[in-house]
């Protein structure tokens, strides 16, 4: 089915319904690649094919689900667990105001060095990192330590990689960097071409496996019991109460939506429950962002060109 067929069929749909031509949603939309070509792939869906009128609201992950429960914010397009835990727990569980879709797909984490920079140091493992003398040869300032990546300012990943470091000890020899992925892609790339020794913080999807041979370093297998994680709002003190020596669990990754809109927008909130991306699909947006500068608007439109069969599943055709 075409989209000219799928615009005329959601059309008729809608001409029964009735219930969401005039209407507003507003779409949360984190700061990372993936989850603003989500956000422009629901817009188009949402206001082409069921007349709804679509904002994208920047926000963190902890202002997006509170704007959920309160009322202001419909759609969170990335929820990644375990790392917002706390907020599903809040917010899905306890308080029952935000859904998950059921759908989505699966991503890791960890630790990671370029490959030619395992042939030069020999690390193999995290715990190789807090060794000064293989720690000078990430330093690139001067100072004696070396620098890691571990994410970017509002990202729920970057104060969990932050207790990950200090529980490794490699907060000991390394200064940890807070950085946009941009910035942190066109680090990873730079050590790539130069084969400059690098260590940073990796994640997949993610286009940083496209711009260099990284390697996951050797880590302890995932223990819920050793998963002490404090929130920073919870407690100021919560790097030192926090400690996680252990290895990421696989990580799923949902997308979210105030529960009202299963009585005030049902076709909406139907949408929404069937919307899915696949592990791959989200490597190649960040690719095409972060690496081919396009515009999310730009990489969402060709998504859809490129996928009516997808887009008619989640209309319920």
């Amino acid at each position: 089915m075409n989209m000219r067929s799928l615009l005329l069929a959601a059309t008729a749909v809608v001409a029964i319904q009735g219930s969401a031509v005039g209407a507003e949603v507003n779409i949360g939309v984190p700061n990372w690649a993936a989850a603003q070509v989500m956000t422009n792939i629901m817009r188009t869906v949402l206001s082409n094919e069921l007349g709804v009128e679509v904002n994208l609201v920047p926000g963190t992950n902890p202002v997006l689900f509170e704007a959920m429960d309160e009322g202001s914010i419909d759609v969170h397009p990335d929820v990644w667990m375990p790392n917002q835990k706390n907020l599903v727990e809040k917010y899905v569980r306890d308080k029952g105001t935000v859904v998950l879709s059921g759908n989505g797909y699966t991503g890791q984490a960890g630790t990671c060095v370029t490959q030619q920079t395992i042939d030069k140091t020999g690390v193999k493992s995290v715990y190789d990192l807090g060794d000064p003398e293989i720690a000078r040869q990430f330093d690139s300032d001067g100072n004696g330590k070396g620098e890691i990546w571990a994410g970017a300012s509002g990202w729920a990943s970057t104060t969990i990689e932050k207790v990950r470091f200090k529980s490794f000890g490699i907060t000991e020899t390394f200064d940890v960097l807070e950085m946009d992925e941009e910035l942190g892609l066109a680090r990873i790339r730079a050590a790539a071409e130069s084969g400059e020794p690098l260590a940073t913080m990796c994640v997949k999807p993610h286009a940083m496996w496209k711009v260099a041979d990284l390697v996951m370093l050797e880590e302890p297998p995932y223990d819920e019991s050793k998963w002490v994680m404090v929130q920073p709002t919870d407690d100021p003190d919560w790097l030192n109460k926090s400690n996680i020596e252990v290895a990421w669990p696989e990580m799923n990754v949902q997308l979210a939506y105030a529960k009202r809109l299963e009585t005030d927008q049902e076709d909406v909130a139907n949408i929404l429950s069937r919307i899915s991306f696949e592990t791959e699909e989200v490597s190649n947006f960040i690719y095409q962002v972060g690496q081919l500068n396009r515009e999310p608007g730009d990489v969402a439109d060709d998504w859809i060109e490129a996928n009516p069969d997808r887009v008619s599943g989640w209309l319920g055709f």
